[in-house]
């Protein structure tokens, strides 16, 4: 990984030993048993953490970007000044002042001579460029500002812990950086105003505060949130464009609805729930910034806001002016939010700055009122279910165009080898980039600074168009085609960084539904029965004439019944409301972003100069809109700059699948086989002169003489059409390549075929199909599409790879198919539904006994377990095979299969999963089976009675509890933290926040470091008796059957592939950053093992037979066990018990 460290030997000062980690530029010792005292008196140990690489490396480049435009800026400043100064001189010349006892000839002489003298060239002042890192912690970020940027003069480490001081200090003096890099050991709060007190205590003859105490950057990377800071440290930035370089880490308060409370109390504002909540949370923190700096008549330009993994990362320029404060109110906004409902929100500004004539009429200035309200109803306009409010917020821009690209074009001069994660931040600032939609264009009269001042951004959040769908439960349209729609109805569309597959865009949403509605006339039709009039689609569909009058009545009981209504208080009519408004404040109503019905002016292409315009209104674009392949081309050409053209991609007809629910259980039909429809011939790329350079593969295509290439770890295999198998009279190869693109939604995946008549012996080769892929009488083959799984790549990688590219195999080799069947599941449930039907059970009779079961899992390691406590109990019959592909979260299981070859730099582990189901074998499965006493119940969250899709974005929602006594399991098996992550990551609370939401629930866990009670018991190898520990407090237990639980995370580096032992991991309640530190040891290879504390704390690691746990705390949220990723919670006193390892129950495939 880009983001890991490189250790280097051990460095030995003042007779202690050191390990020497490097980063960027800077290198920083880290002491093995290195103790500090916290506030609280508790050991702890200054870590290093590798994951923070990113947020490094774009802080330093950004500062540098920003540096430079800085010192360019004062420089031009400094000219102007000096040429204003020289003309004035010349002016204020006077005949009298020459000398009068010269001879008028001599005068002329001397005057002369002084002309051809040159002027003295003005010497600019001494630049100084001073930089505070107020939470340094290590150091790391100070000493690679002094390192990394040439133009910095002074940075000041400034760190509350004693050792932490002391320890920036050894690293300064390692680093040679005495002479720039100050540090101090003191409270940063008091460090900033203590320089703000001093620069108040000494004014200029004008009163002017002085400046010699203000820092060009001030960063503010603290643990958790950094609004305590945002007053001192805005007024310690210098005020003439300095930055503020700010990180926040408390995800689960900016970016959460369960703690709303506390959002208000650090921030002044409330959260908003939903898709787009990481980028209201933005604006959340840059509104605090704001407001903290405007009474001092300091105003705030962001130049560039991401929020990033569970963190946010902003750039804020600081400038004293008390006439840009005054347009702040009008960039301030509210946020009703139909977040129960269909996801639509209206934004309501608390001030409005308007263009009028100045008196003279000669140009315009900008007037600041009170503005309208409110611009949305207690109930949302589209589906009619409660809109809640969100805010205040900022309503700006929250980037600066210029200061991106000039980051971006620092990365061609930067070095992959200080700045290590290059692409990713290429990627993040570039998707930034496409956020910029223009908004409407101001009376040219007007002062374009007033101008930009006034501006606020017309689209402040995104849409994802699968959340939309999920709304009136129809397929997705492709972003394409639904970037299409709306560039076809003269809008803009562009990107969000904060989510993959999000679409901005400032169309209203009555615009948006009214897209959704018309691809469901053109392209996906919907079931009218199931929809009620409690669901949120129900309105919508209704008002489009989707569904007819039925459910009118519930309707009304639904609204009379609303709670929302006061007693005593009758309801005006709308009519009436609309017929008091004033006319002049009816037509401002239309003004706010995204409010009110569509504009009826954007025109869809410029005419030619000097012809007469065709200005079509959106009712006319929408009478010629047509969901076709131009339509999608329209998207790509007017949308998004990454798209690519590929080599071939094989496209195969729509198949029919079985879909599995929790109510109907029956085994379910065959269906007509994928392997009937082939991939067309015209779906490859004919290519030659093949041969691999550099790691790459290289080919000229045979069509237009091109040179192309891809990795040589893209091209999963070749076929080769010479084998006795193959169809008569096919020669030659087809090369098959994967390749991947996270971004490039909803096709993640390009298939691509090269026919070519010779290729390079080093490439893999299939000849034949392997029999587990054989579907005949002795032989089943199931493929299980998990939706659900990690971020629903399940659904898409099935369509645009596996299918496809199997069809091609058995065309290609000229085999026989016959049925098989596919199956899309969208829980657990259906899965152990499914898995019912793998095997007999004992009673049935052997002749009745099916031959071989083939299961290709598309999913994660909960479609393992699923599998695993779903089957019926084994019989005589062959274990079931699974060939397994990673497409979950962690994928422990496959990461572990596949160790040491799911590695980076190499193969995906995507096409290591594609090779070995054509090219592997079976292997058996280790399996444990975990034991619980009475009272134990499975805890689960799935969705409610709205849209299926509804629960991945944490809406609709509910608990769900069973009654278990054991499961069986794979990966493992734990107690504590790990345990805590798996649960709380799934609440409601935190299932919006997608993927983000493990590293957010970590940080919340890191914080409280409970100290979880429990019983542990032990029995070793060789052993017949277990052995209690002697501790009953813990912070992690966990039982490992594989080595690791993600693809970097070793959590047992001993474990083997399939080597059936069950290895121990445990340690005491050793703080938040000593856990930290155990977790990132292990993502550095499993360098946690036999971590220890001069305390006596240390990390355990031991191979074990038998594990017996008893949970002792009073509280139901500390007894939770997960066992593969299922939540088993126990009544106190309850245990779990590991003592069994069961070889048969499945097989796997692995590599040969």
């Amino acid at each position: 990984m880009a983001d890991e460290a490189t250790p280097v030997d051990l460095v030995e000062r003042d007779g202690k030993q050191y390990r020497s980690i490097k980063e960027g530029k800077a290198t920083i010792l880290v002491p093995h048993n290195a103790e500090t005292k916290t506030a609280g008196g508790e050991d702890q140990q200054v870590f290093y953490n590798p994951i923070q690489q990113y947020n490094r490396d774009l802080s330093s480049l950004a500062i540098k970007a920003y540096g430079e435009w800085t010192l360019e800026r004062r420089a031009q400043k400094f000219q102007s000044k000096m040429s204003e100064k020289q003309a004035k001189q010349g002016k204020k010349r006077k005949r009298g002042d020459e000398d009068p006892a010269l001879e008028p000839e001599n005068q002329e002489a001397v005057n002369r001579d002084k002309d051809q003298e040159p002027p003295e060239a003005p010497k600019p002042p001494k630049t100084t460029f001073k930089i505070l890192d107020a939470l340094s912690a290590s150091g790391l970020r100070a000493m690679r500002y002094a390192h990394e940027l040439p133009f910095v003069t002074s940075v000041k480490a400034n760190d509350l812990s004693e050792s932490a001081a002391a320890s920036i200090k050894l690293n300064v003096e390692h680093n040679g950086l005495q002479d720039v890099i100050t540090v101090t050991n003191e409270d940063a709060l008091a460090l900033m105003y203590r320089a703000i007190a001093d620069d108040l205590s000494r004014r200029d003859r004008n009163g002017n505060p002085g400046k010699s105490h203000k820092f060009d950057v001030i960063d503010l990377d603290p643990y958790g949130t950094a609004a305590p800071f945002f007053d001192g440290a805005i007024q310690s930035v210098r005020d003439d464009g300095g930055l503020l370089c700010i990180t926040c880490t408390d995800s689960a308060v900016w970016a959460g609805h369960s703690y709303c409370e506390k959002t208000f109390a650090l921030y002044g504002g409330i959260p908003v729930k939903g898709m787009h909540t990481h980028e209201a949370a933005l604006r959340l923190i840059l509104n605090a910034v704001a407001t903290s700096g405007a009474k001092y008549g300091l105003a705030i330009e962001p130049l560039l806001s991401l929020s990033i993994d569970f963190y946010t990362k902003l750039f804020i320029r600081v400038t004293r002016s008390p006439q840009s404060v005054k347009f702040l109110g009008a960039r301030t906004m509210l946020v009703y939010s139909c977040d129960q409902g269909c996801g639509s929100w209206e934004a309501q500004p608390l001030l409005r700055s308007k263009p009028a004539p100045n008196k003279r009429g000669s140009g315009f200035f900008f007037k600041h009122g009170m503005a309208l309200g409110p611009t949305a109803d207690r109930f949302c306009q589209h589906c009619g279910f409660k809109m809640h409010l969100g805010g205040p917020m900022y309503a700006g821009r929250i980037h600066n165009q210029e200061f991106i690209q000039r980051v971006l074009d620092e990365i061609p001069k930067a070095s992959p080898e200080v700045y290590g994660t290059l692409p990713r931040l290429e990627g993040m600032l570039r998707t930034a980039q496409e956020e910029y939609l223009p908004g409407p264009e101001l009376p040219t009269d007007v002062d374009p600074r007033d101008a930009e001042l006034a501006t606020v951004d017309n689209s402040p959040f995104f849409v994802v168009p699968g959340k939309v769908a999920s709304i009136v439960s129809c397929a997705t349209p492709t972003d394409d085609m639904f970037r299409g729609a709306l560039v076809h109805l003269g809008y803009q569309v562009g990107r969000s960084h904060c989510r993959a597959g999000s679409i901005k865009t400032d169309a209203p949403w009555s615009t948006i539904w009214w897209v959704m509605t018309e691809w469901i006339r053109q392209k996906s039709p919907v079931k009218v029965a199931k929809f009620k009039p409690l669901k949120a689609g129900w309105k919508i569909l209704h008002d489009a004439g989707l569904l007819g009058q039925q459910g009118k009545a519930d309707e009304d009981s639904r609204q009379k019944n609303d709670d929302t209504k006061m007693e005593g208080v009758e309801e005006q009519p709308a009519e009436e409301q609309k017929a008091e408004e004033k006319p002049e404040e009816a037509a401002e109503n239309g003004g706010q972003p995204n409010g009110g019905e569509p504009k009826e002016e954007p025109p869809i292409e410029d005419e030619p100069a000097g012809e007469e315009q065709t200005v079509l209104t959106e009712s006319e674009l929408r009478k010629t809109l047509v969901f076709d392949e131009a339509l999608a081309k329209l998207g790509r050409q007017r949308g998004s700059q990454r798209y690519n053209a590929v080599i071939a991609a094989a496209e195969t007809p729509s198949l029919g699948v079985i879909s599995y629910d929790m109510i109907d259980s029956t085994v379910s039909r065959k269906l007509a086989s994928h392997h009937q429809q082939k991939a067309p011939e015209d779906c490859q790329q004919r290519v030659q002169d093949v041969g691999i350079h550099d790691g790459s593969l290289v080919w000229t295509r045979v069509d237009d003489g091109r040179q192309d290439q891809a990795r040589v770890d893209d091209v999963l295999f070749t076929l080769d059409l010479s084998n006795s198998n193959s169809k008569p009279g096919q020669s030659g190869f087809i090369i098959c390549c994967l390749t991947e693109d996270a971004e490039q939604r909803p096709q993640p995946f390009q298939l691509h075929l090269l026919a070519a008549d010779a290729v390079p012996d080093q490439l893999y080769r299939i000849s034949d199909i392997p029999p587990h892929l054989r579907t005949g009488d002795d032989n089943e083959v199931d493929v299980v599409v998990s939706t659900n799984a990690g971020v629903g790549h399940a659904l898409p990688f099935w369509h645009s790879v596996l299918r496809p590219l199997w069809a091609r195999v058995e065309d290609t080799l000229g085999t026989s198919p016959q049925a098989g069947r596919v199956i899309v599941t969208e829980d657990a449930h259906s899965v152990r539904e499914f898995a019912r039907t793998l095997r007999p059970g004992r009673d049935q009779s052997s002749k009745d006994a099916p031959g071989s079961r083939t299961v290709i899992l598309l999913s994660g390691d909960g479609g393992v377990v699923d599998l695993l406590n779903g089957h019926g109990a084994p019989s005589g019959a062959p274990a079931p095979l699974i060939a397994l592909f990673p497409l979950g979260t962690g994928n422990a299981l496959f990461h572990s299969l596949h160790k040491p070859l799911s590695s980076s730099p190499g193969p995906s582990p995507l096409a290591i999963a594609l090779r070995t189901l054509f090219l592997g074998a079976p292997a058996a499965l280790p399996v444990f089976q975990a034991c619980f006493s009475a009272g134990s119940h499975i805890v689960s969250f799935a969705a409610g009675a709205g849209p299926a899709s509804s629960a991945a974005d944490g809406t609709e929602v509910a608990r769900q509890d069973a009654a278990v006594s054991s499961l069986y399991g794979a990966i493992v098996a734990s107690y504590g933290f790990h345990a805590s992550v798996v649960y709380e990551s799934d609440t409601p609370a935190h299932r919006v926040h997608g993927a983000k939401r493990f590293g957010m629930v970590a940080q919340e866990l890191l914080r409280e470091s409970h100290p979880y009670r429990a019983r542990l018991q032990v029995r070793r190898p060789a052993s017949s008796a277990l052995e209690p520990h002697p501790r009953e407090t813990h912070a992690y237990v966990l039982v490992a059957m594989v080595s690791n639980l993600e693809r970097t995370f070793a959590i047992s580096p001993a474990s083997r592939p399939l080597d059936n032992k069950l290895r121990l991991v445990h340690f005491g309640p050793v703080g938040g950053e000593r856990t930290m530190d155990v977790m990132v040891k292990a993502y550095d290879g499993g360098k946690h093992v036999g971590m220890k504390w001069d305390d006596g704390e240390e990390v355990r690691y031991e191979e074990v037979d038998e594990v017996t746990v008893e949970a002792l705390d009073d509280d139901e949220r500390w007894r939770k066990f997960c066992i593969d990723g299922t939540i088993v919670e126990v009544p106190k006193g309850g245990s779990m018990s590991l003592d069994e390892r069961l070889p048969g129950e499945l097989d796997i495939c692995s590599a040969a």
